[in-house]
C-alpha cells in the first residue's frame, strides 16, 4: 500500500511548489512526510579549499530532469 501511495507522488510533483511537504498517512498513527525536490541544476561536491575534503568529492554540475519527492526525515 505504501509503495502505491508513494508511487503516485511523482504524478503530482509538477503541480506543487518546491519544498512543499506532503503527508501520507500509513495508518496506526504513522505518517510519512515527503518534500518536493524540483527539477533543475545544482553543483554537487565540495570546493577544493574545504577543510576535511576527500579526493572523491570534486564539484560537478548535476541536472535533475524530473521533480521528485524525498522523505523529510
Amino acid at each position: 500500500m505504501v509503495l502505491g501511495l508513494v508511487g503516485e507522488l511523482p504524478l503530482f510533483a509538477n503541480e506543487r511548489k518546491p519544498g512543499k511537504v506532503e503527508g501520507i498517512d500509513l495508518g496506526k498513527d504513522v505518517k510519512l512526510e515527503m518534500v518536493l525536490i524540483p527539477a533543475g541544476k545544482f553543483i554537487m561536491g565540495s570546493p577544493t579549499n574545504e577543510k576535511g575534503r576527500s579526493d572523491d568529492e570534486r564539484q560537478h554540475e548535476v541536472t535533475l530532469t524530473k521533480p521528485f519527492y524525498m522523505g523529510k526525515y
